[in-house]
């Protein structure tokens, strides 16, 4: 009967441990998830900081300014293309009275691009004249 209690007392001593590893493993899953979220938060960030000031030289500049693609580094330091880890495309669209700009952000990965954020500019034509 004491070899029968030892044997019970080892199958419930494995078992949580088996549960406390599928629970550790849980735990590092989440905080991999939770750092990968974050640093994509920082992109978001400074895309969305570089992004505005863009627009605002585009609004400054009455959007006299052409389709331009600037490519920047893991720091958000300008690079050129072959170090890029993001790229900033203005697109410009010119109507009778209005010029628009579309501003996008993306993030190099390989040999695509995925957009983190993208946002219109518009002004009025004639208002610098």
């Amino acid at each position: 009967m004491n070899r029968s209690k030892s044997t019970l007392l080892l199958i419930e001593q494995i078992i949580v441990i088996a549960i406390f590893a599928v629970c550790a493993a849980v735990c590092v899953n989440i905080i991999a998830s939770s750092y990968l979220i974050t640093a994509r938060a920082v992109d978001t960030r400074n895309a969305l900081s570089i992004a505005e000031r863009a627009a605002d030289t585009f609004k400054a500049r009455f959007g006299d300014v052409e389709n331009t693609t600037v490519h920047f580094g893991e720091g958000w330091m300008m690079s050129g293309a072959d170090d890029a880890a993001f790229v900033l495309r203005l697109t410009r669209n010119v109507t009778e009275r209005v010029i628009f700009a579309d501003i996008t952000m993306y993030r190099v990965d390989g040999d695509t691009l995925d957009e983190l954020l993208s946002l219109p500019v518009a002004v009025r034509r004639g208002l610098h004249d």
